[in-house]
């Protein structure tokens, strides 16, 4: 980065001053032309009058990197980490070099904290080797500055990464330890982070299987969001509790919920929010209810509403998940080899981490094995549904994983395999 001379320099045109104005009574404009130019070190004295002069604390002139300098790079760096991940293309990259340079030299302040938070992070999307070292970093500057909202919410990052290491029970231990280290009559967290932490914990007692736990903590969040008249996270925590009472088999607690995903939907103008209600309503109707007419209806206003989302896109992420339930839904309607067509297009997303929502994803292989064994062909049926089989094994007990094992031996018994 700068030296000081080019620091002093660059704020003296960024004021638009002469230098015989930034110069003033004290010092002579040739001897600030030495200073500015790396030929002359300014005295104390001198450096205080400068930074008087400019506006600022001399100790910021004499920082590697200048809050101005940092301010700056920062503003760069968060409009590029705003970017939405179905977007992202070289953002990570683009970060890692903006901050290099000065990675190193970055003093305390929030803004030094904040450039190591997004270095490492991106460091760790991009699997260098060093991010962890910046994380330290990170996490040591937000706490010496008592910036606890912003230390608890860069601490839930390690259990994330357990999280989509699809190591759960680590996950759930890491983020229990860092909550209860924060919250203490010491370090009163905001609400945002409060709430954070509750529904990441009621995801992750679901996680493990412990659903009457993360029940437990969603009702917590949900009258906790009340209480502080805070909206945050209640259209995740609405779709969370509409996904876990149609796994429960409680049809009223499905209906209340997904009532109120719509709910906040229209006052917020969510389509995101509306088309999630839209797509639990169809895979509702395909995997418990089996009214496979009423499923397709649902799923053609998720698709609707996802067009509206994404008008400016040819193709989005939606469309994805609408082929596995419009596979489901034509298969229950006897439309086996229009099924088989768009289940084989689905794939499985690599986003995804949740055991539920990965249980979901793996059923496209118990359906395409029904297919394949609707068409006659035992031998593709077998080893589609092997493949499900194989993949669910390791995760929780879920109406899911019943289904895909179901399949698997009835078609090994229909075989004659077994």
């Amino acid at each position: 980065m700068d030296t000081l001379g080019l620091r002093i320099r660059k704020l003296r045109k960024q004021q638009k001053l002469t230098l015989e104005a930034l110069a003033g009574d004290q010092l002579t404009k040739g001897m600030l032309s030495l200073i500015e130019n790396g030929k002359a070190q300014p005295s104390m004295e001198s450096l205080s009058y400068i930074a008087g002069r400019l506006g600022i604390e001399s100790s910021e002139l004499m920082e590697d990197v200048s809050q101005t300098e940092k301010r700056s790079l920062l503003a760069q760096v968060e409009k590029l980490y705003k970017v939405d991940y179905a977007d992202l293309q070289d953002e990570h990259q683009q970060i890692i070099n903006l901050v290099q340079p000065v990675v190193d030299k970055l003093s305390s302040s929030y803004e030094s904290a904040r450039l190591l938070e997004i270095y490492s992070k991106c460091g760790y999307h991009l699997k260098r080797e060093d991010w962890e070292s910046y994380y330290n970093q990170a996490m040591k500057l937000y706490e010496q500055l008592h910036l606890y909202n912003q230390w608890a919410s860069l601490a839930m990052f390690k259990g994330l990464i357990k999280f989509n290491q699809h190591a759960y029970e680590e996950a759930l231990a890491i983020i229990l330890e860092e909550h209860a280290r924060f919250d203490s009559p010491a370090i009163k967290l905001d609400a945002v982070t409060t709430l954070d932490y509750m529904y990441i914990e009621s995801i992750l007692y679901s996680a493990v299987g412990r659903y009457e736990e993360s029940q437990l903590k969603m009702n917590e969040a949900l009258s906790y969001s009340k209480e502080e008249r805070i909206f945050y996270r209640i259209d995740d925590l609405y779709r969370l509790a509409g996904a876990q009472a149609i796994i429960n088999g409680n049809d009223a607690d499905r209906e209340y919920y997904l009532r109120k995903v719509r709910q906040y939907g229209e006052f917020a103008e969510n389509l995101f929010s509306t088309a999630i209600a839209e797509f639990l309503e169809a895979h509702y109707y395909n995997s418990y209810a089996h009214e496979y007419d009423k499923a397709l209806t649902h799923l053609e206003r998720f698709l609707e509403l996802g067009k509206e989302m994404y008008k400016d896109k040819t193709d989005h992420e939606g469309n994805n998940h609408y082929l596995l339930e419009k596979g489901k839904a034509l298969f229950g309607l006897g439309q086996v080899n229009e099924a088989l067509t768009l289940l084989n297009q689905y794939k499985v997303p690599e986003y995804i981490h949740h055991p539920l929502d990965l249980s979901i994803s793996y059923e496209v292989h118990a359906y395409r094995a029904k297919c394949y064994a609707k068409l006659g062909d035992n031998e593709k049926a077998v080893k589609e549904a092997k493949i499900g089989h194989d993949l669910i094994l390791p995760l929780p007990e879920t109406p899911y994983k019943t289904f895909i094992l179901q399949t698997y031996n009835d078609l090994l018994k229909s075989s004659g395999s077994l």
